[in-house]
This record gives structure tokens, sequence and C-alpha cells, in this order.
């Protein structure tokens, strides 16, 4: 296949990087060309895992058979912008993380299988009985590669279609690949990534090669692939990677120049309505989240006087049946809407609640509220406040009938609702419209992506680069949220199993006796798992964990940095966080605390 750009180095990358040659026929559009291209890359792709099979099944040495995998796998990242697209419930099993694959909705668990699971076997003992497996698995990723090669065929690839998910693959390498996410034990990050930009650059120009002369790739184009593809090839260091300035000056402006291109103009599909839509750079400003996304119906869109109207609610203490307590006795504003307790108090029966109370902001950018996760919008959360015998305690018949003889909301209900009567789902709706309103994006951090130089200091783009890198807590606090909601699609949140102890403890420690997600459903592959939070504001909203036990982020670090509760000493046979040591200098470890503090809003 054509290409526009040279490369001065090919040392570690011209295994995967192999480009196809004179097409099959000649299209007729940009939907044929990208069809054709496909079919030949998975071709290949099955092809070269036959390979890898052949070199397993006569016990070929370990790095021969690295050397074949990596082959496969920068194969595969070309592809990927179209599996993950268009295949989106067989992407995981095809290059998810190699943990069991839970579904809460039957609670059935499912083995792992892809490309994570051949690079755990390979870079574990092999033996006769892994190189079997190995053989096996290649088998089940060479099945579902067909199956995709197959289906494919009847899907029509749109304009609209074409630039999401370009811009979708791009989001991954900025936020995902290079953080190391489906490459954690190669550390192949960064090569991978150069094979992921690689297809994008492929597919715009075989769908924009077949289209009309308007639409092909304009130098500027392809200057900036070249130069993000030089920097990448010229800085493999996983752990010494620059992030911060390959985003800034690679990819974000790439990424807003896609958006420029003639056929995007048409691409714009407003008949569905997502959690994000937008280009890396904009992701990055803050930009093209919509918080309406996780709610049920289209009647609970916020709007000014809902968000009015709800803030005025968030106050009230007539929502609980002692007339004592509202959501802002537990969500202080001036402790960034936590409350600053180890656990968060019962104001009812006295004493303690059973977990620490989280923050409110950006907490309507995920699609699962509460620890365990147990419900699916906030108005849901909201309901189950106020039914909980040890918090509000009123249902929402009660709470309509007290709210009858309160006139004060009338002008308020009218201009949010139409109506000046406020019944159960009004008040959770108008609640819900306020917590949906807390996203500024206001953080020193968010000036910086913004173009503000002075907004941070070298020491915390340090702590960027190895919060993002080495130290991995960019695999799970996926920037620019930093909480557990997936990106590029956001319509998934992620859970943990971390280890959380009783106590502070560095040695023979012992865990936290809360279940978490296993409460809700009873699979020893959910025991202890917690969502994954937002790490916005996290220096004002100490303590930390589900039950408060670290004091502050120094220590958070140290408990991930020892590898999480097995590497402090716990029993833990599904903890899903890495349990080797990171091996951080004490420079490092103050730069990325340096870092989350930049995450505060202004």
């Amino acid at each position: 296949m054509k290409k526009w750009c040279t490369y001065s180095v090919v040392v570690l990358f011209v295994v995967g990087c192999i480009y196809t040659s004179c097409k099959q026929t000649n299209p007729n559009n940009g939907d044929e060309a990208v069809h054709q291209w496909f079919e030949k890359q998975q071709d290949s792709l099955i092809t070269e895992l036959g390979v890898l099979d052949s070199l397993n099944i006569s016990n070929q040495s370990i790095a021969y058979l690295k050397q074949q995998f990596l082959k496969t796998r920068l194969r595969y990242k070309k592809v990927e912008p179209l599996v993950e697209y268009y295949f989106q419930g067989m992407s995981k099993r095809i290059n998810g993380p190699a943990l069991p694959d839970i579904k809460t909705d039957d609670n059935q668990v499912f083995p792992p299988h892809g490309f994570q699971v051949l690079e755990q076997i390979l870079f574990s003992t092999l033996n006769d009985s892994t190189r079997k497996l190995f053989s096996q698995e290649i088998k089940v990723l060479q099945t579902d590669l067909r199956f995709i090669k197959t289906n494919i065929v009847a899907q029509k690839i749109l304009p609209r279609h074409v630039n999401e998910m370009l811009q979708h693959e791009i989001i991954r390498i900025g936020v995902l690949g290079i953080a190391g996410l489906d490459a954690p034990l190669s550390k192949w990050s960064l090569q991978e990534s150069f094979a992921a930009l690689d297809g994008v650059e492929s597919i715009l120009y075989e769908y924009t090669t077949a289209e009309t002369a308007a639409n092909k790739i304009t130098n500027l184009l392809k200057k900036q692939f070249n130069s993000a593809q030089i920097y990448l090839n010229g800085n493999h260091n996983f752990d010494q990677f620059d992030r911060m300035f390959f985003l800034q000056n690679h990819l974000m402006p790439l990424s807003n120049s896609l958006v420029s291109m003639p056929f995007v103009k048409d691409a714009a599909d407003s008949a569905f309505v997502k959690p994000f839509e937008g280009s890396l750079k904009q992701l990055m400003e803050g930009k093209g989240f919509n918080p309406d996304y996780y709610s049920n119906y289209s009647v609970s869109a916020s709007s000014p006087a809902k968000i009015v109207l709800g803030k005025k609610l968030f106050s009230e203490i007539a929502l609980s049946k002692s007339n004592s307590i509202s959501c802002a006795s537990c969500h202080n504003s001036n402790k960034f809407l936590t409350d600053g307790l180890t656990k968060a108090s019962n104001i009812v029966h006295g004493g303690k609640l059973a977990r620490n109370t989280p923050t409110l902001f950006y907490a309507a950018l995920q699609s699962n509220q509460f620890y365990d996760m147990r419900s699916t919008t906030l108005e849901d959360q909201v309901n189950e406040v106020m039914n909980n015998s040890e918090e509000f305690n009123l249902s929402s018949t009660s709470i309509a009938e007290r709210f009858a003889k309160i006139k004060i909301y009338e002008k308020d209900a009218i201009k949010a609702f139409g109506k000046k009567e406020l019944g159960g789902f009004e008040i959770r709706n108008a609640l819900a419209a306020y917590i949906r309103s807390l996203n500024s994006f206001s953080a020193r951090f968010d000036e910086y992506m913004r173009g503000n130089k002075s907004a941070m200091n070298q020491e915390e783009i340090d702590g960027y680069n190895i919060f993002s890198g080495k130290a991995k807590c960019g695999t799970c606090h996926f920037a620019p949220l930093f909480n557990g909601n997936i990106p590029p699609w956001y319509t998934k949140s992620e859970s943990e199993i971390i280890g959380v102890p009783a106590s502070i403890t560095w040695k023979n420690a012992v865990i936290d006796q809360d279940s978490g997600r296993y409460k809700l459903n009873r699979l020893n592959e959910l025991m202890f798992a917690f969502k994954t939070p937002s790490l916005r504001n996290v220096d004002k909203t100490a303590p930390y964990m589900h039950n408060g036990v670290y004091k502050n982020l120094d220590q958070v670090v140290k408990f991930y940095e020892l590898g999480g509760g097995v590497g402090i000493g716990i029993n833990l046979p599904f903890q899903s966080l890495p349990f080797d040591s990171l091996v951080l200098t004490s420079e490092e470890k103050k730069s990325i605390v340096a870092f989350m503090k930049t995450l505060t809003d202004q």
C-alpha cells in the first residue's frame, strides 16, 4: 500500500508495519476500499497467528515466539479501529485483560481469551502444559477473527463511522495505549501505539483515496502522522516516555486536524445520544461529555431550571423523615462534597454507616453509582438514599405528600417541570440534574491541557508521565476523568479488586471485611470488588478507599507501590491489581502526588 511518510528507524517497529500492496480490485468508493484493506489485513493476521502456533508446537525458543507474537500484535493493532467499532461485544474477548469476563445479568463467569492471555502465557514459564494451552488459545483467537472477517462484509462503512472510529482509536492510543493497558507484561505499548496510528492512517488513506478529490488528505495531516510516528520510533522506552509531550504536540493536534476533513462535515449523527462525542483534543480539554446519557428517560434530561431547583433541594431537610438531614449534611461544599470522615456518620441512629462518603464532583460521568455499583442512574441513587432507614427514610409517596404542603418551590417547579407539584420523580430528577452539573473541568491539569503552559510545573508533568506509565495508575484511572469509565465509548464503568486492608498495615495485613459487589452478585470473582472512583479533587477528599483507611495520598501511593492487598500479605486469589512491586523512587512517588494535586478544581 502506498504510504506518504518514511521512517528513520525501523528496528522494533518494522515487524508489524507491513503495508498492503495493490488492491484486489479497483474500489468504487471508500466503503469498498476499506473493506478490501481490512480483509487483506485479517488474512495476514490469521496466517501470522498460524505461524506462531507452528513455532510453538515445534518448541521454538521463547525469544523466537516473542518476536512472532509481537508481529501478530502489531498487525492486530492496525485493524483494531474496525474491530473495536463494529464488534464491541467481541473486542474484550480478542484483546481484553487476562481476567475473568463476568456477566452479572445472569451471574456467569467466562474465562479470558485473546492476545493478553497469550502474552501472559508467553511471559510465564513455558512447559508442555502451557505450550498446549498457548496453542489452544491461538486457535480460539483465529476462530474469533474469522468470524469478524465473515460478518463485517454486511456492514456499510459510512462517513460518520470512519470519523468516529478513527477518533476513537486516537483516543485509545492517547489514553489506553501509551499507558500500557493491553501490553502489561511485554511493555510493547509504544510499538503497538505506532502500529495503531499506522492503522488509522491506512484506513483514512483507503477511504479518502477512493472518494472525491475534496476528501484527499491534507499535507498537514500527512506531516502530523509522520512526526507522531517518528517520535514514537525514537522514544520507545516505556518508563521514560514523555506522554504529556506526545499528547500535546502530536496526538491532540492530529485529532483536531481530522475534524477538519471535508467528509467529517457530513458525518454528524444526531439520532444517537452518546456519553462522549468528539476528538482526543476535546476529550483532554474536558469537552464533549453528556452526563444526561446515563439517565434512563428523555424526560430526565437536565435543564438550567432543574439544576437551580436541585441545588436548593440539596440542602432541604424536609427530604428526610426526621426533618433534620439533607444531602448537604454528608456532602459538604466546604469539603468538596464529602464529609472528611473515615465512614459516613449515621445521623439518624448514631454511629457510622458502612462506607466512606465519596465526592459528588464528576459522579455523573460514570455508568454506575455507589461503591458496589448497585445503581445505574443518579435518580436511582437518590431513591436508595431516600428509602434507606439509616438515611432519609422517606418514601416517594410520603415525600409527595409532604411537599404538597411546601409552597416555596412552586415557581421553581413550574420552570423546571411545567407544574407546581413536586413528586418523588421530580425531586429525584432535579437533584440528579444538579449533580450532573458538577463537572467543571477547571483544575490546573485542565488549564495545562488547554494550552496554559504555566499551569503545571515540571515535577507535576513528570508525575503525570509516571502515573500514566511506570506506575500503571492510568490503566485503571483513565484520563481525563481519572475514574474507571472506559474510553472511548464511556458506556461501562470498571470495578477492581485491590485488597484494601482493615487498618494501615504494610505486612501481614488483614483485608477489610466489606465484600463489595459480592453482596449483590454472589460470585467469587467479585469478592472485595469496588468501583474505580474518580481521582479528580482527590487532594481535598481524604480519607481514602471505601473504608477511609488511608489518611493521605502518600499512604495510598505506598499501598499501590507494594502491590495492593497481595503485596502487603493478604491472600486474594482474584486480585485484579498487578501485585508486583512498582519499584518507585521517592522522587517518583512525590511527583505522582504532586500531579494528583493538579486535579483540584479551582
